[in-house]
Order: C-alpha cells, then sequence, then structure tokens
C-alpha cells in the first residue's frame, strides 16, 4: 500500500468507531493500523498487554488499547463499557481473535478443543452479542467476522480448529439475518498469511509451494477486503464470507 493512497483515503472512516479484537499481533494489529490511518476511532483489544503498546505507538488521541480475554463475558462486557465511555457510540466489530495449532486429531484432547472453540469461536459469538444493541440503535453497523479457508478445507492436523471457524461461517449468517436491514454482517476467510506466528510453527513454506499464487497472503491482502466490507461502499453484501487465498480452494 502506498503513501499516496493512504493520503487518499484519509477520511474515509473519519467519526466511525472500530473495534479490532486479537489487535496486539500480526493481521488484528494491520487491520487496526488501517482503519486508524483512515480517520476511525480505534480501539484494540486483545488478552495480551502488548496491545497497549501497539495502540501506544500510533501516536493519537483516536486510538485506545485494552486487554480482556474475549472467552469471558464479564471482560467482554468491560470493552463494551470503556468503548461507550470514551467514544459514546461504536458502529463497526472486527472478530479477529483467533489460536491456531496444529495437532494431529489423535492427539487432540478435550482441553485442547475447548480452548480452540472458545478462542475462535466464542469469542465470535460474546462479542456480536454484546455490541449488536449498540448497533442497532444506532441504525447502521458493520461486523466482519475473520474464519479461515480451513473451514472450507480442513486438514487432518487442525479438526478443532477447523470446526471453530466453520462455526464462525456459520454465525456470520445468522448475525446478519437477525441484524438485517441496519447491520451488515459479513466474513473474510484467509488462507496462509505471512506473520511471524505462521514462519515460526515450519508449515508455511509447504503451504506457499501449493498455492497457485506461489505465495502467502500478506496482512494487508486481508485487511484491504475487511475494509471494504466495513465501509460506506458496501451496502449490499450481507451475510457473506469472503474466500482471500490466492485460490488455493479452486484446486
Amino acid at each position: 500500500m502506498t503513501t499516496e493512497k493512504k493520503d487518499i483515503d484519509a477520511r474515509e472512516f473519519e467519526g466511525r468507531v472500530v473495534l479490532v479484537t486479537g489487535a496486539a499481533t500480526g493481521l488484528g494489529s494491520v487491520i487496526a493500523r488501517e482503519f486508524h490511518a483512515r480517520g476511525a476511532f480505534t480501539v484494540m483489544a486483545d488478552q495480551s498487554n502488548e496491545v497497549k503498546e501497539k495502540a501506544s505507538a500510533l501516536g493519537s488521541s483516536r486510538v485506545l488499547g485494552l486487554t480482556a480475554d474475549l472467552t469471558v463475558r464479564k471482560e467482554v462486557e468491560a470493552v463494551r463499557k470503556e468503548i461507550l465511555l470514551t467514544c459514546g457510540t461504536i458502529d463497526t466489530v472486527v472478530n479477529n481473535v483467533g489460536k491456531y495449532t496444529p495437532v494431529a486429531i489423535s492427539d487432540i484432547t478435550e482441553d485442547d478443543f475447548d480452548d480452540l472453540i472458545a478462542i475462535n469461536l466464542k469469542t465470535v459469538f460474546l462479542v456480536t452479542q454484546c455490541f449488536m444493541k449498540d448497533l442497532l440503535e444506532r441504525q447502521f453497523g458493520r461486523v466482519v467476522n475473520i474464519a479461515s479457508s480451513d473451514a472450507y478445507i480442513p486438514k487432518v492436523t487442525n479438526a478443532h480448529y477447523a470446526a471453530a471457524k466453520a462455526g464462525v461461517v456459520s454465525l456470520t449468517k445468522t448475525f446478519a439475518a437477525e441484524l438485517a436491514p441496519y447491520v451488515l454482517v459479513n466474513g473474510v476467510s484467509p488462507g496462509p498469511i505471512s506473520t511471524e506466528t505462521a514462519q515460526s510453527q515450519g508449515w508455511l513454506a509447504n503451504a506457499i509451494k501449493r498455492n497457485p499464487l506461489g505465495r502467502a497472503a500478506e496482512p494487508s491482502d486481508i485487511a484491504e477486503v475487511v475494509l471494504f466490507l466495513a465501509s460506506e461502499k458496501n451496502r449490499f453484501i450481507n451475510g457473506e464470507t469472503v474466500v482471500v487465498n490466492g485460490g488455493a480452494t479452486m484446486v
């Protein structure tokens, strides 16, 4: 993304209040940064204290970093309270918090399963449910959920992750139906993303070899789709999950 393009879009989200979960690192931090660069008051939430450092690094009064475990309803409600106290309103939620741990089905413990379902699926439900009243009262809102291509092409090492992300796709449709016509709810299903975490887990190189475009997505590739779905340019896409994986699911 060029500086010129950011200058052109610098007021696109002016007056908007956006919550991005899982915003301390990786894709979430990039999504939050892009919303902020385009004028939004950006709330960055994450279980890690690093989220406050990332928010502070933006050097702006239009950003708020909050530490919370979003698998716990009380902590989600505390995030909502802080947002309303600081901003008075909210109109956009990006459910990005997630965790990926490759494990063979035979080795997945009950705790492993519960953990990934809670982080990848339960958070989407709790956060969206918590904020839906605020979005409906405004009679305008956008929710964007980060799913995964693994919801469609699961592997033998990610049964619990794939199940959770398939649930995100389903929840996206359900919330879209319930919150229409004022709130549009959509999802994005990325393929492998070139983040530090993915690179450290060792599976990224093989995924790149199988991709028709010969590379993994950059976080900005995904962020651009998220921002479009959250923007006022999107007026008629609802209940859909956009696959952004370089064509990996077509082969």
